[in-house]
């Protein structure tokens, strides 16, 4: 393999990690209430999840529940209600999209 071919195979490795990495506007933490596959009563074509947030920083101060379109259901893998997550929210035209979910140790 040339010199030019492989920095051709190593930029366009490296723009495809980028492009597969979800932009996150902000970050909150929570406990999942519920998780809603389409199609569901909040949205016909599009996952839902319902968290208990905690305040989120820079986007609202209070504690409450709510649901919150998910970039898609993989993200729900070994989800259950009760767990408690941290999350990536992306602020996009119209919706507040989770694009990231991580389990984390529950609170005592």
């Amino acid at each position: 393999m040339t010199l030019a071919r492989r920095v051709a195979v190593l930029i366009a490795a490296g723009l495809a990690l980028c492009a597969a990495r979800p932009t996150v506007t902000y970050h909150g933490t929570g406990t999942v209430l519920a998780l809603l596959p389409p199609p569901s009563d909040l949205h016909a074509t599009r996952p839902v999840i319902v968290i208990e947030h905690d305040p989120i920083a820079g986007l609202m101060a209070e504690h409450m529940a709510m649901p919150f379109i998910a970039a898609s259901t993989t993200l729900f893998d070994g989800l259950h209600a009760g767990d408690r997550i941290s999350f990536g929210l992306e602020d996009t035209p119209g919706a507040l999209l989770v694009v990231t979910i991580e389990r984390t140790p529950p609170r005592h």
